[in-house]
């Protein structure tokens, strides 16, 4: 009903104004011209088929071609459809007919060439509408600022002729699919799905094979229910999930983040995240860091800077979580930002946004964290942001590939996940020599080095790492706890270190990138005195060599 009262609103505004020349159009094709109008717009009031009242709307411009009411329909049916380009077409046949309207279309117009991605264009028929007094200078400046704003976030993806792929209708459907995570090794896929009546949502997953990502199906187990969740993140070894969910009895407030593992392709039953991460607000679109060891999210608690802001947590020694932090002015404005999403590199934080200046509506951005703190971000520009809203974007561990949601014309409905290569300068940051990053979950079997079948998906993480970095080199260092002889341990952690080593080379990696070191119990990050302690200090690290 929003789309009829609108369409309506835009229509009428125009009745009236058929000033133009219809002296060599028969009466009896006016009328019948005028008929079919009447007939399409009938439709759209009640909410009929698009279609069908879009086939009437142009059946009346075969009888009278200068039928400005069925010109200014189909311009308005096209620009809500987000066909931005047909829209561009129809808005610039109404100054054809009436020249005299560019006041009333102005900026549908200057929006449309946005759409399409044309700046020159839309530049042109600003400065054009300024020079024949057809807009204030007020408004003249404000759009030719967004729009060169626009321009300039946008004109490497232009130039490298960057192109975004909707995954198709194995992840998306007629109805909204929206924030796809990822494992580490980009082969398991879940989405969030409305249900139902279009209120609900489900998370369904999808996993990849000879490069296509298969029909997505509901995720097994109790994951799903009757309540409302979504927003969720995979940590990079696909075993656990935190998500937002929604009005359940035992929450905290309103929509509260929880978390579920996933044991042998089942998820288990929620765990509410507890304070002082959840309060009686709302908190939303969690994402674990790649060492499980921080969380950012989204929260309307008191002292932020705007609506939605962005905060993380710590874990601590004792496995509990600290207090939200705040991520600062750098990140979070008097609008909402959203959605965060923190890449395997532990670094680079991508987020949507509509309080940074935008393309329009919520735009995804990109900042790079450096010592402490989180750099200025930036726009990731067209094609990937729109006039429209795009939204919680994930990028593969290998910084390349991104998948996020839009609504933009084309797709199967609603919103849809789509997919691109990730501009060089937008990609995460390349690991740095000497960088040292533990590898999570790399189980061993008591006392032995024999890897347990569970640690081969983070395995197979960095194994996608070094194939899309071929210029990297590695040190595998084993660590264990003070438990045990000396000379016992250094063995294990050794042994060990060179069972990760040759799982590489037996996947295709070189054995000149490889080397390994085991340190046994010599290098603690954690107290010997306590079973959280001595759980970190067995550990299997990755050093960067040289890259």
């Amino acid at each position: 009903m929003i789309f009829c009262r609108t369409f309506m609103v835009a229509v009428l505004l125009l009745f009236g104004l058929i000033g133009y020349s219809q002296e060599k159009i028969s009466k009896k094709n006016l009328k019948k011209s005028d008929q079919l109008f009447a007939s399409g717009l009938k439709i759209l009031e009640e909410g009929g088929d698009v279609a069908t009242a879009e086939s009437l709307l142009v059946a009346s411009l075969k009888y009278n071609s200068s039928n400005i009411q069925s010109i200014r329909a189909m311009a308005d049916l096209k620009f809500q459809s987000k066909d931005y380009a047909s829209a561009t077409m129809w808005i610039k046949k109404i100054l054809e007919v009436d020249s005299s309207l560019i006041k009333q279309v102005l900026t549908t117009l200057i929006k449309a060439e946005l759409g399409c991605g044309h700046f020159d264009q839309a530049i042109e028929q600003l400065e054009k509408s300024f020079r024949r007094s057809q807009i204030d200078s007020k408004n003249y400046e404000y759009y030719k600022s967004g729009i060169q704003f626009a321009k300039a976030v946008s004109q490497k993806n232009i130039s490298n002729h960057l192109s975004i792929k909707n995954l198709g209708s194995n992840i998306n459907s007629t109805a909204s699919e929206y924030f796809p995570s990822i494992s580490s090794s980009d082969s398991m896929m879940i989405i969030t799905r409305r249900i139902g009546n279009g209120q609900n949502e489900d998370f369904f997953g999808s996993i990849k094979f000879q490069s296509n990502w298969q029909a997505a199906k509901p995720l097994e187990g109790k994951i799903n229910t009757a309540f409302n969740e979504g927003g969720q993140k995979i940590s990079p070894d696909g075993k656990w999930m935190v998500f937002t969910g929604c009005n359940y009895p035992e929450g905290f407030g309103s929509c509260d983040i929880y978390i579920a593992e996933n044991i042998n392709g089942t998820w288990s039953e929620r765990k509410n995240m507890g304070t002082p991460v959840n309060t009686e607000y709302w908190e939303s679109a969690p994402c674990l860091s790649p060492d499980k060891s921080s969380i950012y999210f989204s929260s309307n608690r008191p002292g932020g800077y705007g609506g939605m802001d962005i905060y993380v947590a710590y874990l601590n020694d004792k496995g509990h979580w600290g207090a939200p932090q705040n991520l600062g002015p750098s990140i979070n404005t008097s609008g909402d930002e959203m959605f965060p999403f923190i890449h395997f590199d532990n670094t680079t934080l991508y987020f949507t946004s509509n309080g940074w200046k935008s393309i329009g509506g919520s735009d995804i951005y990109v900042s790079k964290k450096i010592g402490n703190n989180f750099h200025t971000p930036v726009n990731l520009g067209f094609p990937i942001n729109t006039i429209d809203n795009e939204s919680g974007l994930v990028v593969n561990a290998a910084g390349k590939i991104a998948y996020f949601s839009s609504d933009r014309f084309g797709g199967e409905g609603g919103m849809d996940i789509y997919e691109f290569s990730l501009p060089t300068e937008v990609q995460a940051f390349p690991i740095k020599k000497t960088e040292t990053i533990v590898l999570n979950d790399i189980l061993f079997k008591t006392a032995k080095w024999d890897l347990e079948p569970s640690s081969f998906e983070s395995l197979n993480a960095v194994i996608t790492f070094l194939s899309s970095n071929p210029t990297i080199r590695i040190q595998i260092n084993g660590h264990t706890d003070n438990i045990g002889k000396e000379d016992a341990n250094l063995q294990l952690s050794t042994m060990r270190a060179k069972s990760v080593v040759d799982y590489f080379k037996q996947n295709g990696i070189a054995e000149n990138r490889l080397d390994y070191k085991g340190f046994g119990s010599t290098q603690p990050i954690g107290d010997n005195l306590t079973e959280e302690g001595r759980a970190k200090n067995r550990r299997t690290e990755m050093l960067i060599l040289s890259n």
